[in-house]
């Protein structure tokens, strides 16, 4: 069996540290979730054509031989920053082992400098050299070099093994395998490396940090001598081997994590008897045993979600011959989700009444709108509705994009793929993704309480503050003089409170270089009041005129960002605060008009 060379990059210009990299994707997902999340939507995008891909998640423990084959032949060499030596001491070693077959394989070209060709596949150096690159397949899930640094964080030593089988021509098939570390900078001798390392074959007579895979029968000695899930014949696809899992809460509380994050991110891939290009055969093993994932015969929630996808799969008519043939449940409401300036199909929403049965063990994850892209159906976020006048009990709700503004809510997501932010995107389409979310709220209201969406509280109007915002934007010819300050006009002309939320100054923001010269920004000062511990604060925007009239379209005014003691958030449906807390929101409309802005709050 042949030893692996270790190679370590050294630093040179921009590179960053290696622990860096596993900062990249934050902190916003816990680790079971995140490492399922990421790998299998990097499987789901590898994913061949006319095959239904598998993908698995194997809890294991190692020990005697395969740690002798690890110790002995792989890792050759490790950085003094690393703690791969101190585990590779241990008798017995935990390990995650995931695989995908089905799929493509890490392909194409295996050094970073190559260049290929529109259309070719570059898989192998996206995930194992290269951090957050983004998947070429059109409308994917993933960002492969992000999948690999989820895996990085899941291992306490930073350390994964990769095997891979592809196909490089009809009925020939190449394995390749290497391993790869992320660690703290360290340093040998007189030089700098970044902390990020790999064993494979080191080039005769480079000297340098160029690294390629072992390939043929050598790779597939060593990972059939470390794997348990091996390649049948005409098999292809991926298999990693993280090493020293981070079970912060325990071993059994990380597999129970990752069990329950199955049919909360992947369930739109389990659906019964949908079209196989929709499915992944998705399971877990824990010392060789298969777990129970549950499914909608186990949870009405996740059958009412079910429900929810076929309903809007039937308005969107994808047309795979499946759901132009499926019952639609009549128990679900399907609206349509417009923006009124351009007029523009956004999507559709699905919502339905779900009576949650005792020991649903998808209770609280009820009274939520799931939202996902249009064609890869992967879940970016349940997105709850707290502050909404709730009049018929649970309910869930499905929302998609339509097919031609899929990309437009894809580029809003961060490298974690867990929420939109349509302040990361251009003008056009940030209205477009910043309506769609109102709209989507909007019509969740009126489904919980149609005849009266929200109950009142005790407030004054913000019509004063709307008035004072005209001083901040230009003058619109035509508009009405009334419309312009009084001279003289004091801060405490544009209070406008509830029982709950006070504000208490604006300002201007200033148009930034890049910025859509024909939005204005105005920042808005407020204050959370009340005895409870937290408030939830939701906006009413309108365009109004002299303050006081709406023009009932306002769909040009949107919420551009929160800034509160947790952080910068998008939301459009509001934010939650501490009782006390100062806090800043940023509205966006177009420059030269007027804006009648409300801000209700209640405890949350």
């Amino acid at each position: 069996m042949i030893d692996l060379d270790w190679i370590a990059k050294p630093f040179g210009p921009g590179d960053i540290a290696g622990d860096g990299t596993k900062k990249l994707l934050g902190t916003s997902v816990a680790t079971p979730s995140l490492l399922l999340r990421e790998t299998a939507q990097n499987s789901w995008d590898a994913r061949l054509v006319d095959e239904v891909p598998e993908y698995q998640m194997r809890f294991r423990r190692i020990g005697g031989e395969v740690i002798g084959v690890l110790r002995d032949h792989v890792f050759t060499g490790t950085s003094p920053s690393s703690g791969l030596a101190e585990v590779l001491r241990s008798p017995g070693v935990e390990a995650i082992e995931i695989h995908d077959r089905g799929t493509s394989g890490l392909d194409g070209p295996t050094n970073n400098d190559s260049q290929v060709d529109e259309g070719e596949p570059t898989n192998y150096r996206d995930f194992v050299l290269t951090v957050g690159a983004p998947r070429s397949r059109t409308l994917g899930g993933g960002t492969y070099g992000f999948g690999k640094a989820a895996a990085f964080r899941a291992s306490t030593c930073g350390t994964l093994v990769i095997w891979t089988r592809i196909l490089i021509a009809p009925g020939q098939f190449e394995e390749r395998l290497i391993a790869a570390a992320v660690n703290p900078n360290f340093q040998l001798g007189n030089r700098r490396y970044t902390g990020q390392q790999w064993w494979g074959v080191r080039p005769q007579g480079d000297d340098s940090s160029v690294v390629q895979p072992v390939r043929g029968t050598e790779a597939r000695a060593i990972g059939e001598a470390i794997f348990e899930r091996t390649f049948a014949p005409g098999e292809t696809g991926t298999s990693l081997l993280v090493l020293s899992p981070a079970y912060e809460d325990g071993r059994d509380s990380f597999i129970a994590e990752s069990r329950a994050a199955v049919p909360i991110n992947l369930w739109t891939k389990r659906l019964p008897n949908q079209a196989s290009s929709r499915r992944m055969n998705i399971s877990l093993t824990v010392d060789g045993e298969p777990i129970h994932i549950a499914d909608s015969k186990d949870s009405r929630v996740i059958a009412a979600k079910e429900a929810c996808l076929q309903a809007v799969r039937h308005a969107q008519a994808v047309g795979d011959g499946v759901e132009a043939s499926a019952e639609v449940d009549p128990s679900v409401t399907v609206e349509e989700i417009w923006c009124r300036s351009p007029r523009t199909l956004v999507g559709h929403l699905a919502v339905t009444p779900c009576a949650v049965p005792p020991g649903d063990p998808f209770k609280s994850h009820e009274n939520r709108v799931t939202l996902m892209r249009n064609q890869a159906e992967l879940v970016v976020e349940d997105r709850e509705y707290p502050s909404y006048r709730n009049m018929i009990g649970e309910w869930v709700g499905v929302f998609k994009p339509v097919r031609e503004l899929d990309s437009a809510f894809s580029a809003s997501e961060p490298p974690t793929h867990d929420s939109w932010n349509p302040n990361s995107l251009e003008s056009a389409h940030k209205r477009l993704v910043n309506t769609g979310l109102r709209r989507i709220g909007e019509e969740v209201r009126t489904f919980l309480a149609p005849a009266d969406a929200v109950e009142d509280e005790p407030q004054e109007s913000a019509s004063q503050l709307a008035a004072a915002l005209g001083v901040l934007s230009r003058p619109v010819a035509g508009r009405s003089a009334s419309a312009a300050p009084r001279p003289g006009r004091q801060s405490r002309d544009v209070k406008a409170r509830t029982s709950k939320v006070e504000v208490t100054g604006y300002e201007l923001v200033p148009q930034s270089e890049d910025g859509d010269p024909s939005t204005a920004i105005t920042r808005i000062t407020l204050l959370a009041r009340s005895d409870g511990e937290y408030v939830r604060v939701t906006p009413k925007l309108d365009i109004g005129i002299d303050g006081r009239n709406s023009l009932g379209d306002p769909d040009e005014v949107y919420i551009g960002s929160w800034n509160t003691s947790e952080g910068v958030k998008y939301d459009g449906d509001g934010v939650r605060v501490r009782s006390g807390e100062t806090f800043t929101v940023d509205v966006c409309y177009p420059d030269g008009v007027a804006i009648d802005c409300t801000f209700l709050g209640e405890d949350a």
